[in-house]
């Protein structure tokens, strides 16, 4: 099962390929300028740009968009995003997310003043509440809201085994899938919460 979903690295984070009966949906657009590393991997599998036929963004941080531009006109997949980040998209603009500990909120504080959080607009096509069915892109699966990280953030769970959740954990302190940057840390608790319904048993 776990072999449907390709990991890509894109930069300061990873985008995912989830392989459909009707074609590729892709989780996230990475950095800018890393449309190539999408490429190599579609060639890997003797699949081609057309074959993308849906791109989900977990939420619009520069970090998770930044080829989004690049990578929509390559593929004319259309671009799924929760309705409270649709804003940000189109505005191709972000703010570093608050820190949820000492050091990182001192990290934020410094991100928003030295670090440009813009990216190419993207207008999308398809707006998303609590819940979205991924069964005409031919999986059993569905995207959930899960805010915390941002309010529009979301995760990918397929056949209810995988889940694809964006900043929703991280995975870069020990011992500790907590992330060090929610603009909301009770909504993050609660998105657990919701994740935690469900019988997933690998996270990416």
């Amino acid at each position: 099962m776990n072999d449907i979903i390709r990991k890509i690295k894109m930069g300061k984070s990873n985008a995912y390929l989830i392989n459909t009966a009707k074609g590729y949906i892709l989780v996230d657009a990475g950095m800018e300028n890393k449309t190539n590393e999408v490429q190599s991997v579609l060639t890997e599998i003797s699949a081609e740009w057309k074959d993308i036929i849906l791109i989900i963004i977990t939420h619009a941080h520069y970090d998770h968009v930044g080829s989004l531009y690049d990578l929509k006109e390559k593929t004319k997949a259309k671009v799924l995003v929760h309705e409270k980040e649709k804003k940000l998209l189109k505005e191709g603009k972000t703010e570093f997310p608050k820190g949820t500990m000492f050091l990182f909120k001192m990290i934020s504080e410094l991100g928003d003043l030295l670090l440009e959080g813009n990216f190419k607009s993207v207008d999308p096509d398809i707006t998303m509440n609590d819940c979205y069915n991924l069964k005409k892109y031919g999986v059993e699966g569905k995207v959930i809201h899960t805010p915390g990280h941002t309010e529009g953030s979301v995760s990918v769970i397929i056949e209810e085994e995988n889940i694809i959740c964006g900043d929703t954990l991280f995975n870069i302190l020990p011992n500790s899938v907590y992330p060090p940057f929610a603009n909301d840390q009770k909504q993050l608790i609660e998105s657990w919460k919701k994740i935690n319904k469900h019988n997933c048993n690998k996270f990416y």
